[in-house]
């Protein structure tokens, strides 16, 4: 039987500290040659009824999104996909990346979770939850082997379920006394510093500025959807552990100006779009990415080798927390596991997916 699992079993089944533990298992499969995976590989579409399309700051374009990855132990491969009408929209004079299915206020994503000791589907996951937690506990992991042991402080950007899990993986490995956050909308950052407040049982203030809580801190947290930059290199600090959910949050001076950068690999995105050579720039310049390789140090092998992780306690670095496959796989199991144990999901037959025809 294969589990389907909806985001209101993934939150009855998943634990922030959990998912960090399976991660960095994931990191030290990759950089022991145990884990792979495929680069984000986006199919980008026009979606005008009457075919006249150009791309400008106004353009809504189809974008399918896919992450594979797998580990060896234990044995699973993860296919996330994501069918999602993008746009871009300006607030506040922050350029902000949106996107819906069907109608704004729903979206679509998915991941198909295999056995690779059999082939067999095992599980179908919504991608919501298991997307904030998998980006959160990357984080995490990063922040166990980068930021300084004392790190105590941190500053969010952000008040969304990203800021959320980013926030719960810092407070799994680090001991937090206090965070500042700070998003466009007073309402949503004083319910995000009151609800964290509470949970995590440490203070957490919202304030009335980005540099204000972006300063003087040991661990800083980029968790927006801008698709321009919303942090500055001014804003660093010696010692500062920095990580972000997109390149596009941070300026190329930030780039610039830290010890060390880290990622979790250095491949660009796929992308394979319908249009002129001419839409193609138009859309890279519409949205931006990592288009070309990079030869940042490795995630990896800061799991697996102390002498990659921090190397004294003023270096100031830079996790660029790229997305990858094995996220999924990890996460994804994690959930998948927890969810048998407690008799959540919905069993659908094997037989559902599988044929008597040779393809």
């Amino acid at each position: 039987m294969a589990l389907l699992i909806d985001n209101s079993v993934t939150r009855q089944a998943l634990d922030t500290a959990e998912a960090v533990e399976v991660m960095d298992d994931a990191f030290a499969q990759l950089s022991e040659g145990k884990a792979t995976f495929q680069p984000l590989t986006n199919v980008v579409t026009p979606v005008t009824e009457d075919g006249n399309y150009h791309w400008n700051a106004d353009t809504e374009f189809y974008n399918w999104g896919s992450h594979l990855g797998a580990i060896e132990d234990p044995p699973r491969l993860a296919l996330r996909f994501k069918s999602d009408i993008r746009y871009r929209e300006t607030r506040d004079g922050a350029v902000l990346s949106k996107k819906y299915n069907v109608e704004p206020g729903t979206y679509m994503g998915f991941i198909l979770l295999f056995d690779t000791s059999t082939g067999a589907l095992i599980g179908l996951l919504n991608d919501g939850e298991i997307q904030h937690i998998r980006v959160g506990a990357s984080a995490g992991v990063a922040c166990d082997h980068l930021a300084r042991r004392d790190a105590s402080t941190a500053g969010i950007l952000g008040s969304g379920g990203m800021a959320r899990t980013y926030l719960e993986a810092f407070a799994a490995v680090r001991d937090l006394e206090h965070v500042e956050v700070y998003s466009p909308t007073q309402a949503h950052r004083k319910e995000f510093a009151e609800t964290m407040g509470e949970t995590l049982d440490i203070t957490v203030r919202a304030v009335d500025d980005p540099e204000t809580a972006m300063t003087d801190v040991d661990i800083a947290a980029t968790c927006t959807d801008a698709r321009t930059p919303v942090y500055f290199e001014e804003w660093l600090s010696p010692g500062t552990f920095l990580t972000n959910a997109a390149s596009t949050e941070l300026t190329d001076a930030v780039y610039e100006s830290v010890d060390r950068i880290v990622t979790n690999h250095n491949h660009p995105s796929h992308y394979y779009i319908i249009g002129s050579e001419s839409d193609e720039r138009a859309f890279h310049d519409f949205f931006p990415g990592r288009t070309e390789s990079t030869d940042y140090e490795l995630l990896a092998d800061a799991v697996s080798d102390p002498g990659a992780a921090r190397r004294n306690e003023d270096e100031c670095i830079l996790y660029d927390n790229m997305h990858i496959g094995i996220q999924f796989a990890a996460v994804g199991n994690l959930v998948y596991e927890r969810a048998k144990e407690r008799g959540l999901g919905i069993e659908i037959p094997l037989s559902w997916f599988q044929q008597d025809v040779r393809n």
